[in-house]
């Protein structure tokens, strides 16, 4: 196999992606209008560049169930976590110009997640695989970022990239507005900030107060008043994440019970 040809795919797979390829993620809250943003790439990306690499026929994926039972140990609230997700294999069929071929593999997990737990699991998985042949890696190396956030919590104005995680000869318009911020803005003691959760999936911020964010879904960006509350009333049975789950059932025990436990989508 022609060492070229194996170097010459590993740098389009590794290389940067148009910032349209990128979303950002609120991580981190404070009370000021500010969130901390998370880039990420979408798994719809990752498969077009899959195909960019090694071409739609020279590649498959592979996911297996994982299940180890839960854990010993309790969160607070006295339940146990399940252990459970998926094991993702990319198998790349790399093919030099003497026809010669090269299997090339990596794998990874995810946990299953709280909303649309196949797919979410599935999908985290994939892009975890993905991040073992350098595809997205380089957003690690993005440090803090902070944008400014409406009403609901959602991003107003996409950060801007730094230059070296920028495709070749692509740059900002100019005059282009840049929110991304070199470190965390100041605050009084007032604004706390609250983490949520992240594990490369859709998943759930809470703030400091007492009307939560939903970050995930159909719902992402509204706060437990402006969703119906059977949503919250399924949340509450439904939920993997303990955390969620104890918000929900608060939730529902101060405002009422919507009297259904069918998830309302």
């Amino acid at each position: 196999m022609n060492q070229e040809k194996i170097q010459e795919v590993f740098k389009i797979l590794q290389a940067p992606f148009h910032p349209d390829d990128i979303e950002w993620r609120p991580q981190r809250f404070v009370k000021n209008g500010k969130t901390q943003a998370l880039a990420y790439v979408t798994a719809r990306a990752v498969m077009e560049r899959l195909d960019e690499a090694v071409g739609p026929a020279n590649w498959e994926m592979g996911l297996a169930p994982i299940d180890m039972g839960v854990t010993s140990k309790l969160d607070k609230q006295g339940n146990t976590t399940d252990l459970k997700g998926f094991k993702c294999t990319l198998i790349l069929h790399i093919e030099d110009e003497e026809g010669n071929v090269k299997m090339v593999q990596r794998s990874d997990v995810a946990n299953l997640t709280d909303f649309e737990a196949i797919k979410g699991g599935a999908s985290g998985a994939m892009k975890r695989a993905a991040v073992q042949f350098g595809i997205g890696r380089y957003l690690y190396g993005i440090g803090d970022t902070w944008a400014d956030t409406d009403d609901y919590g959602r991003i107003k104005t996409v950060p801007r990239l730094p230059d070296w995680a920028l495709p070749e000869g692509f740059t900002y318009p100019e005059g282009s507005a840049n929110v991304k911020y070199p470190s965390q803005p100041a605050h009084d003691s007032g604004d706390i900030p609250v983490t949520g959760f992240d594990n490369g999936s859709d998943e759930y911020n809470t703030t400091s107060d007492d009307n939560p964010l939903i970050t995930f879904g159909k719902h992402n960006g509204k706060r437990f008043s402006d969703i119906p509350l059977d949503y919250i009333q399924w949340l509450s049975n439904n939920a993997q994440k303990a955390d969620i789950k104890e918000a929900a059932k608060k939730w529902v025990e101060t405002h009422g019970n919507a009297g259904s436990e069918d998830a309302p989508w």
